[in-house]
């Protein structure tokens, strides 16, 4: 990744909020650890863990965990989200594709939603089995691009391609992901989709949040002119108002990911 971009990155991650938005997968990070069978003692890495969501659900089964992340300001909110937990992790500023660790590493690996963002999707899967012990875990977790999660990821590329970040929907596909990690590279592989919802008062006021809060969003919104911004906020609408499920007061949204897990070969 060029000093630009990774910039450019840093940039998109540190605008708004991410907190107020990541503390909603918080179930799907608790699953993950749970499906790797995360132990006292694992070391374990997780890889573009933001706010630590991950992170903090490893170190509450007592792993030995270390969180990485292309932005400082996240993981200074990791911190104090430990802290508050009386829990115990460390924390490093690193780029998925460069990852500052020693071969063979860790037991575990890990990234919900992170790691799908890097630049070069092949070099970061590189990394991932390059840092995880043979015979180690790894698990990922992407929305499906059909999901609102992966339409809301397609509808800002398509607003503003100069801040899109990697290739994330290619990781939410079984075949997307066999294909970044290569035959023979990891056994004991499986695949299932995992579905958390997302609620707010109505669809405006989930705009609002993702216009405030999410980083894609929030950069997108500031760089569009008035007839853009329009359109990004009315085509957000009908996407999400369509995904929502009726019946009482409010919106909830389900939000389809893939969850993937395996053994890294000897």
């Amino acid at each position: 990744m060029t000093a630009s971009t990774v910039a450019r990155s840093r940039e998109v991650w540190a605008a708004g909020d991410y907190q107020k938005v990541g503390v909603r997968l918080v179930l799907a990070s608790e699953h993950l650890v749970a499906d790797l069978g995360v132990r006292p003692g694992d070391r374990l890495l997780d890889v573009g863990g933001g706010t630590g969501n991950t992170a903090l659900a490893a170190a509450r089964r007592d792993a030995d965990v270390v969180c990485s992340d292309l932005v400082p300001e996240l993981l200074e909110y990791a911190v104090r989200r430990a802290e508050v937990e009386g829990l115990a992790i460390g924390t490093e500023v690193a780029d998925a594709a460069e990852l500052p660790f020693p071969d063979a590493s860790f037991d575990v690996v890990v990234s919900t939603f992170g790691v799908v963002f890097a630049a070069d999707p092949e070099q970061a899967a590189r990394e991932l089995l390059r840092v995880l012990r043979p015979g180690g875990r790894l698990g990922l977790t992407a929305w499906r691009p059909d999901a609102p999660g992966g339409r809301l990821l397609a509808l800002v590329a398509r607003h503003d391609p100069e801040h899109a970040s990697g290739d994330p929907l290619r990781w939410g596909t079984q075949d997307g992901v066999d294909g970044l990690f290569g035959r023979g590279e990891l056994r004991q592989v499986r695949h299932s989709e995992r579905t958390v919802e997302f609620t707010a008062p109505s669809v405006a006021a989930q705009w609002q949040r993702y216009r405030d809060w999410f980083g894609p969003v929030h950069v997108a919104w500031q760089r569009l002119d008035e007839d853009g911004r329009a359109a990004l906020e009315r085509e957000f609408g009908d996407m999400w108002g369509s995904a929502t499920r009726g019946g009482g007061p409010g919106i909830v949204v389900p939000n389809t990911y893939l969850q993937t897990t395996g053994v890294r070969a000897a």
